[in-house]
């Protein structure tokens, strides 16, 4: 898996194949074919792999009882950050976007087990300041995968462009999307609880 992440990231995916893998790695092509039916199929792996260890480290760390969400929020957005653009993650996004059309398997997998699980990990940290009460929102899963298009969008736009940004404007951005995401949250959750045609069904849906 090393030898086929690294090659992925030098020559790309038409250049990389399965028998100039197995070669590099001292592995019989049949156990490599064994294994992985196709070339898509192994860089699907080496995705899942990199998605795992990014996930693992953009993680929060264990939330202390009184933690407060702006700063939980900001290191889980700065680790995000770290973990996006990092050089193996950004050869891989251009991959998958040169390759989406031509695997529309691959393109679904990168969305379910990359944005969809980091989505997932950011409403569960979401939900957990729910339920203590400092913020109170609608969705979750909605408000996690907004946060996500705050903190990465313009950022990961600009390394997928080879355009670098310095450390002291992703901070500044890092801390402005997380105030921004929760102004925002709060401001649509005050607003739908004011609309009076819609009180009983969004009092039902609002959670504190």
């Amino acid at each position: 898996m090393e030898i086929a992440a690294a090659m992925f990231m030098e020559r790309g995916f038409d250049a990389t194949t399965i028998d100039a893998v197995a070669e590099a790695a001292s592995v019989g092509k049949a156990t490599l074919y064994a294994r992985y039916r196709d070339k898509a199929a192994l860089f699907a792996a080496v995705f899942q792999r990199q998605i795992d260890r990014w996930l693992a480290v953009s993680a929060p760390d264990s939330l202390p009882s009184g933690a407060r969400v702006e700063d939980v929020l900001v290191a889980m957005g700065r680790r995000m950050v770290d973990a996006a653009l990092a050089p193996e993650a950004i050869a891989i996004n251009r991959i998958v976007t040169a390759q989406a059309l031509r695997f529309p398997d691959l393109a679904r997998m990168v969305q379910r087990e990359g944005w969809q699980r980091s989505s997932a990990a950011v409403a569960a940290v979401i939900d957990r300041f729910v339920i203590d009460g400092q913020i109170t929102v609608d969705d979750s899963n909605l408000a996690a995968d907004l946060f996500l298009a705050l903190v990465l969008g313009r950022l990961s736009r600009l390394a997928m462009l080879g355009i670098e940004t310095d450390a002291e404007e992703i901070e500044r951005r890092v801390e402005a999307a997380v105030s921004l995401f929760l102004n925002g949250i709060s401001g649509l959750c005050r607003g739908r609880r004011e609309t009076p045609s819609a009180s009983s069904t969004t009092s039902d849906r609002v959670r504190s």
